[in-house]
């Protein structure tokens, strides 16, 4: 029984006992912070593949959007029409890959929603989903030609964007008002060859700058008029040499299907060269049409000489493409109820009587919020009154706008000097009856850039993100 006791309390071999357990602990612990750091390794690793492939997602929608951005025409319209799962882009990216589609059916062609899948190296897979709208180019000026522009007479260029910019020479006379500064502006092209003077020529008195500029000569803020040889001088020099402003093509051609498009909305005519009308039916690369279901001549227009004409006051409202020349001589509308009409001609239109008019309220994007369209020349005489809603008016070669003093258009007017053409362009060198593009007289165009303008002749629209959202 002692020799029990004297084991028990002999101490000998209890240090060695108590590192055997202290290692043990020490082992355990490194053993569970290995398995922890390649617990957190793994979850590291799935967390950066899983953040890298929603950064190649997003790397394809910002792709999407870019294409999308620098498209127009057909190839524009085509995504914001197609069908689901249509593809709108795809691409390998920092070792992985992006898929972007089109994503519901084809609805409303100015709003789409796209679905981009992208995929890491290690097949991580991260989705983002978008919706984009296509939203309306619009000119930084009310006026904007391609060639040679003349402003004399006092016109007045009112609105945020109330100026004129030419890509070639300019020449001012008499006393015009322009709203903005740097309203007006030339890039002065190299070898234009026009009939102006080169670069920016002043001789007038024009009031720059100012809202105020549309008071009459003597009553606008002296500090905005250029009365003097040196203001001039300072200012051509400033505004002689910008950069050109880009031209869309303006081809009625690109409208005439539009327009058959719309036959069964009603109000929406083909005018063809023989003296009939249409609604519906095909049209050509050259603006000619076919097909389609015969209607009668509609109220007020007449056809004579290959010209569709309009000489009276009583006219029906609509959309109207002519094949020919188009000439309004009449009056029709009035303050109160102005005449509802988009005009587009392959050829010249003349305007030479006084009507009141505003853009034909179409539901075709293509089509709203278009006055005039022409292929050839815009010629208008008449006190046109056109400030009832914002309207484009597009030409493909040049205008001639010299109204009376009461005349008024809210919106803009581009013009193309023949430029840029196409291969089944029958006016790409002709100037019949306008041979410089000339604003004079007293008319007043206010432009704010506060509508759409989504045609094939208007400036390229641009396309916006509106919403975003990570699909899991």
């Amino acid at each position: 029984m002692k020799a029990f006791w004297t084991l028990l309390s002999d101490d000998r071999g209890v240090v060695l006992g108590i590192s055997l357990l202290i290692l043990a602990l020490l082992l355990g612990a490194g053993v569970g912070a290995m398995v922890s750091t390649q617990t957190d390794l793994r979850t590291s690793g799935n967390l950066k593949s899983a953040t890298q492939a929603f950064y190649i997602a997003e790397a394809g929608v910002q792709h999407a959007r870019l294409k999308l951005q620098n498209s127009h025409s057909a190839s524009f319209d085509y995504i914001f029409t197609a069908a689901n799962g249509t593809e709108v882009v795809s691409a390998n990216f920092a070792g992985g890959t992006y898929t972007v589609t089109r994503q519901g059916s084809a609805g409303n062609p100015s709003r789409i929603k796209v679905l981009s899948v992208g995929t890491a190296p290690n097949n991580a897979s991260g989705q983002v989903e978008v919706w984009f709208r296509k939203a309306a180019g619009i000119p930084l000026k009310a006026i904007v030609a391609n060639g040679d522009l003349r402003i004399s007479g006092s016109p007045s260029i009112m609105g945020t964007r109330g100026g004129a910019h030419t890509n070639d020479d300019m020449q001012i006379s008499g006393h015009p008002g322009v709203q903005i500064a740097h309203g007006l502006t030339a890039s002065n092209r190299p070898g234009g060859g026009g009939s102006l003077p080169e670069g920016m020529d002043i001789s007038g008195d024009p009031c720059i700058g100012s809202s105020g500029c549309s008071l009459p000569p003597g009553l606008r803020p002296e500090a905005n008029v250029l009365d003097t040889a040196e203001k001039k001088d300072a200012y051509e020099a400033a505004h002689s040499s910008m950069l050109e402003e880009m031209i869309p093509r303006i081809n009625p051609a690109d409208y005439a299907s539009k327009v058959a498009a719309m036959a069964s909305e009603g109000n929406h005519y083909v005018l063809h060269d023989d003296g009939t009308v249409t609604v519906g039916g095909a049209c050509g690369a050259n603006g000619l049409c076919t097909g389609g279901s015969s209607v009668g001549v509609p109220t007020g227009w007449s056809f004579s000489d290959r010209t569709w004409s309009v000489s009276g006051n009583s006219v029906a409202s609509g959309v109207f493409y002519s094949e020919v020349k188009v000439d309004i001589s009449g009056s029709p509308g009035t303050s109160l109820f102005p005449w509802q009409a988009t005009i587009v001609a392959r050829d010249d239109i003349k305007i030479s009587g006084s009507p009141h008019v505003k853009p034909y309220p179409t539901i075709s994007d293509d089509l709203k919020n278009h006055l005039l369209v022409t292929g050839n020349d815009l010629d208008i005489s008449g006190s046109i009154h056109a400030n009832y809603a914002g309207g484009a008016i597009l030409v493909h070669q040049q205008f001639k706008v010299g109204a009376g003093s009461s005349a008024s258009i809210n919106g803009f007017i581009i013009a193309g000097d023949g430029q840029p053409a196409w291969s089944e362009d029958p006016f790409r060198n002709s100037n019949v009856g306008v041979t410089v593009n000339e604003i004079s007289g007293n008319l007043t165009i206010t432009f704010n850039g506060d509508f759409d303008c989504l045609g094939p002749g208007c400036p390229p629209a641009t396309v916006k993100l509106v919403t975003w959202r990570e699909v899991f």
